[in-house]
């Protein structure tokens, strides 16, 4: 085994530590620890070359030679603490070498112990570790400066924040500032650490022009601040400035952002290290710059509306929650022109935007608004406003100014547009929540356009048939899967023999939690919600299912027509899936039939003939329900192959008026030359049945005859006929 034991006296100990420093390349110093100051009592070449002194001048001398005013009189202290202790330790601080040059000394002593086990000396290893410290110090900066960027991320403060971190962590005494280029590229001073930033707005020593303009990574700028500040040597004078160091700050694109520049209080040259440093420190400055305009962009997309740059829904929200909270009242207007949609369809959605920039510029121009108008846009085709009690007394008053402003034309895409106005209107308080405020006026605006008025105010009736049908639209689902609907036939009169031909199937709903549910209340819901075709599905496979049984116990049997929404024209497995039905339950098409309903629009017609051509070549006739309510009937005639006109109700009640006769008349006319058949719906009383005979219509039904029935009622009619 190796002896560890130290073979040497005190005084044959210092010659050999001497020696061994000397083999390192880099500073090592020999203290005493015998005298109460620790002081050299050798130092190798590396350490003078570190230091800048020469052995004689280091020589009974101790560490406090090095110090200096960045340097922290803690870490001193401990330095000199742990020399007492006679332990190893390592420690860093900022030493600076003979011509006042600052640089980061890692320091790690070890005592070293004689023969007889006393540690009268310790070899000091020092290594200049300022790269790697400024590096540390870059990271904990960004770091700082990335919290402040999402707690706070105003530009002016970021740029102060980093500039007073810059002179409190850099190694050597200096002050900082921060220019920026501005919209009109001119150079502003917009941050200072701790010089008065009116002294930096003084002082002139940045230049847009000639080479500073250009893109040059490396360049570092140094000014001779007194020569070029006539005006203000005396604030240079004062905080003893002597120089300037500038490093531009670049965007990834090259373009100048503006500088980064270290005020000198003495003479002093940039080191490599400096270089280095303000390299690394600029894209910092740059990256948060860039940060805060990203920031400042997705503030502005939060708050306006792009298209438009008028405050968007929560802007307005913010605002009015603002007034809400200091319990300011007033009203709610949300305000849509009537033409939006139309102009969007003919000149595209940048008109649509345009119209409402104009509509909003328009009521800005009321007199006295000011501040006690907030507005925003609500959604694509709408506005809100938001208008203080105290500044419009008479809301009658106002609102009627408001459609005043379509008076004259507006004007989209190079076009003169007259437009119209529908307003919703309700109010808000510190009693109402927000959300209740605004959606009570949107109702409004809905109950506009229901009432074809221009001016509606929110009514608490109106919340009710809003509840109805979203109940209705909730249990809507249950019903489908649960299978509540059922089905009621209603006989077709053959009006010449008075025999029953056939049968129409109406869907009827009970709901467990809703009760009865008319087909005028959920129809029209399960058309808006999609939930028809499954209805309609539903009451097929019913129908489909009672005839079978029927023709399966050789009963009498008469065709059944099944109402289909035109909707189903858009599925691309309706016609698989009805033929999957029919044959599952084995019926012809003697004993269906399909009706689809002309009140719904068909707007894709050839897709419509495609599917009714198909289901007729394979036998199944189809009737167009409701006839002439709609808007396109004698197109529907022409291009959809039906073989079944049913002529609406609402023609029969009116049959006796001389005109509304001449229209059903003309019906039954058409009917017959385009060799349909044509059937009456509604039929009441004994005069229209009569009126219809002798019109030549062949068939009808309503309450005249029968009423819709279950569909056990339905069968004993038959088994009695």
């Amino acid at each position: 085994m190796y002896n560890t034991k130290m073979p040497l006296t005190k005084n044959e100990l210092l010659p050999f530590l001497c020696n061994i420093s000397e083999q390192f390349h880099i500073g090592m110093a020999i203290i005493s620890l015998e005298k109460s100051d620790f002081p050299f009592v050798y130092v190798n070449q590396a350490f003078t070359t570190l230091t800048g002194y020469l052995q004689t001048e280091l020589i009974g001398k101790n560490f406090d030679v090095l110090t200096g005013v960045k340097t922290s009189m803690e870490h001193n202290g401990e330095l000199f603490f742990n020399f007492d202790r006679r332990q190893p330790f390592e420690v860093n601080m900022i030493h600076y070498q003979k011509d006042g040059c600052a640089f980061w000394n890692h320091i790690f002593c070890q005592p070293i112990v004689d023969r007889d086990g006393l540690a009268s000396y310790a070899l000091i290893h020092c290594m200049d570790i300022t790269e790697q410290m400024l590096s540390k110090m870059l990271s904990k900066l960004e770091h700082e400066v990335y919290i402040d960027l999402e707690e706070n991320g105003e530009l002016n403060n970021i740029l102060q924040l980093i500039t007073e971190k810059v002179e409190q962590y850099y190694i050597r005494d200096i002050f900082c500032a921060i220019h920026v280029v501005d919209h009109e590229r001119n150079l502003v001073a917009i941050a200072s650490g701790s010089l008065p930033l009116s002294l930096i707005q003084a002082m002139n020593h940045l230049e847009m022009s000639g080479s500073a303009t250009g893109y040059n990574d490396s360049v570092i700028y140094i000014n001779d601040l007194s020569s070029k500040n006539i005006d203000s040597n005396n604030l240079i004078k004062k905080y003893n400035l002597s120089s300037c160091w500038s490093k531009p700050i670049f965007t990834n694109e090259k373009n100048l952002l503006g500088y980064f520049s270290i005020y000198i209080k003495e003479e002093m040259q940039l080191r490599q290290v400096d270089i280095e440093f303000l390299k690394k420190l600029s894209p910092i400055v740059a990256l948060s710059m860039k940060y805060v305009k990203q920031k400042q962009e997705l503030k502005k997309l939060a708050f306006f509306d792009m298209t438009t740059g008028i405050p968007n829904y929560n802007n307005f929200y913010t605002n009015l929650a603002m007034w809400v909270d200091k319990k300011i009242v007033g009203s709610l207007l949300i305000i849509q022109p009537n033409e939006y949609s139309s102009i969007v369809d003919l000149y595209g959605r940048k008109s649509g935007d345009e119209l409402i920039g104009q509509i909003v510029n328009r009521f800005l121009s009321i007199n006295n608004l000011n501040s006690d108008v907030i507005y925003g846009r609500f959604s694509t085709t709408s506005v809100i406003l938001g208008v203080k009690q105290s500044n419009v007394e008479n809301l009658d008053h106002f609102i009627n100014e408001i459609l005043q402003i379509t008076s004259t034309p507006f004007t989209i895409a190079d076009r003169d547009i007259f437009i119209t106005l529908r307003i919703g209107v309700s109010y808000f308080n510190e009693h109402l929540t927000i959300d209740e405020s605004i959606r009570r006026a949107d109702t409004a605006l809905t109950n506009s356009r229901l009432q074809n008025s221009l001016v509606s105010y929110f009514e608490m009736g109106t919340d009710e048939i809003i509840q109805r049908e979203l109940n209705i639209l909730n249990q809507l689902q249950f019903g489908i899967k649960n299978e509540e609907f059922t089905v009621y036939l209603q006989p077709k009169i053959n009006l010449n023999t008075d025999e029953i031909e056939g049968f129409e199937a109406l869907a009827r709903w009970h709901s467990p939690v809703l009760g009865p549910v008319s087909p005028a209340e959920f129809i029209p819901i399960a058309e808006k919600s999609g939930k028809i075709n499954e209805v309609d599905i539903l009451i097929l496979r019913k129908v489909l299912k009672f005839q079978n049984i029927r023709l399966s116990k050789g009963l009498k049997m008469v065709p059944i027509a099944v109402n289909i929404s035109p909707v189903h024209f858009y599925s691309e497995s309706f016609m698989k899936d009805f033929l999957s039905l029919v044959e599952k339950y084995q019926i012809t098409p003697d004993y269906i039939k399909i009706e689809v309903t002309e009140s719904v629009e068909l707007f894709d017609f050839k897709k419509a003939k495609d599917i009714l051509l198909e289901l007729k070549k394979l036998g199944y006739e189809s009737s167009i329900d409701d006839f002439g309510v709609g808007f396109s009937s004698l197109s529907y005639l022409q291009q959809l192959p039906f073989s079944e006109i049913k002529i609406d109700r609402s023609f029969i009640n009116d049959i006796n008026n001389s005109d509304m006769h001449a229209v059903v008349q003309t019906i039954v006319l058409l009917a017959e030359k385009l060799r349909m058949h044509v059937v009456a719906e509604g039929i009441e009383t004994a005069e229209q049945y009569s009126i219809l005979q002798k019109m030549g219509c062949k068939s009808g039904q309503g309450y005249y005859f029968h009423k819709p029935m279950p569909l056990e009622e339905a069968e004993n009619l038959l088994d009695t006929i």
